[in-house]
């Protein structure tokens, strides 16, 4: 190996952005790192901007056409050289002891995958940004298997054990690293994976990792239909636990995906209210997988889910006026 981490950050349009990540990356405690900047054809002057960083000795530079998130990191984990592997995403940025940390615990736990904890930073109108205040709480290390980390996500909906990022992954995923060209919520189809494939995972609450919340990101863009590339993904997932044998995971996870249709339910009537077949496509999508499920995720649901099925399955808009008041309190489901 030419080195020990390969730090993959894909560009795209993203020049006033770049040298806030890149020096958070060159700010890094830890020495013997690489970095892989994917230009995924970029038009703002972002790829003259990663080619004046390339001066540097760690930077390596990677110029293709525009083919989205997913192609870029991608493209970048096919070159990387590190016996380890971490992605950043460009408009964001790290800690100094980011990379140190996620390395010092994936080798004192002996671990497969190494997580850190994240906070936001909300970019204003006027270009100023507001980071999340730190909370004054212990910080745990710890280490768990595979399998409890993947349930954080299938269970738990656990954001920080979802996304690509604040990880380090052993090179030998790699052929598990690859995110679907052309959809978003891409890390939906991934993660989980990984995780229960690994025999460890190392975990720091310690927020290391900031991620930006900005306008004109993809996770910030009005709701459309790409934003259903989850319901794939979250098909996928309940399908991969039925294949291992796993009925715990399976169940949890047939019962996030029927959760996530309602979900989804609701916010194309609410959004898009002229996708009349979009919304009948879904209802009958709900209703197959219900017959399909219903036994199985008995296990897995608390009343809250129960009385959330029955609702929709009742009356749909009934469901909806309920939505308003569950989302407006979390919207990250």
């Amino acid at each position: 190996m030419k080195c020990k981490i390969s730090v993959i950050v894909p560009v795209y349009n993203v020049k006033p952005y770049l040298p806030k990540c890149i020096g958070s990356l060159l700010g890094q405690t830890f020495s013997d790192y690489e970095i892989i900047l994917v230009d995924d054809g970029s038009l703002d002057g972002s790829g003259d901007l990663c080619d004046m960083y390339a001066e540097q000795d760690n930077i390596r530079v990677i110029h293709q056409k525009n083919g989205g998130l997913s192609t870029a990191r991608n493209t970048g984990t096919a070159y990387a050289d590190g016996e380890y592997l971490t992605y950043l995403d460009s408009d964001d940025y790290v800690a100094p002891r980011y990379l140190e940390c996620l390395y010092h615990n994936i080798i004192k736990y002996k671990a497969d995958v190494s997580v850190c904890g994240y906070r936001l930073a909300w970019e204003h109108e006027d270009g100023t940004v507001t980071e999340e205040k730190e909370k004054k709480e212990q910080v745990m290390e710890y280490c768990i298997s595979g399998h409890a980390a993947a349930a954080r996500i299938v269970e738990k909906n656990e954001r920080g054990m979802i996304v690509a990022w604040g990880k380090l992954y052993h090179r030998k995923w790699k052929e598990l690293l690859v995110y679907p060209e052309g959809r978003i919520n891409e890390d939906e189809f991934v993660t989980y994976k990984i995780l229960y494939e690994s025999r460890h995972v190392a975990v720091t609450t310690r927020k290391y990792y900031c991620y930006r919340q900005r306008e004109g990101s993809i996770m910030s863009e009005g709701y459309n239909e790409r934003r259903l590339d989850k319901l794939a993904a979250l098909r996928e997932c309940a399908e991969y636990f039925e294949k291992k044998g796993d009925r715990r995971e399976t169940a949890y996870a047939r019962k996030r995906y029927l959760l996530n249709v309602q979900i989804s339910w609701y916010r194309v009537w609410k959004y898009m209210p002229n996708r009349k077949k979009l919304l009948t496509h879904l209802e009958q999508e709900h209703k197959k997988y219900y017959r399909k499920y219903n036994r199985c995720i008995r296990r897995a649901e608390n009343a809250a889910d129960r009385i959330a099925v029955m609702i929709f399955r009742l009356c749909p808009r009934i469901y909806a006026g309920i939505c308003e008041v569950v989302l407006k309190l979390n919207p990250q489901i």
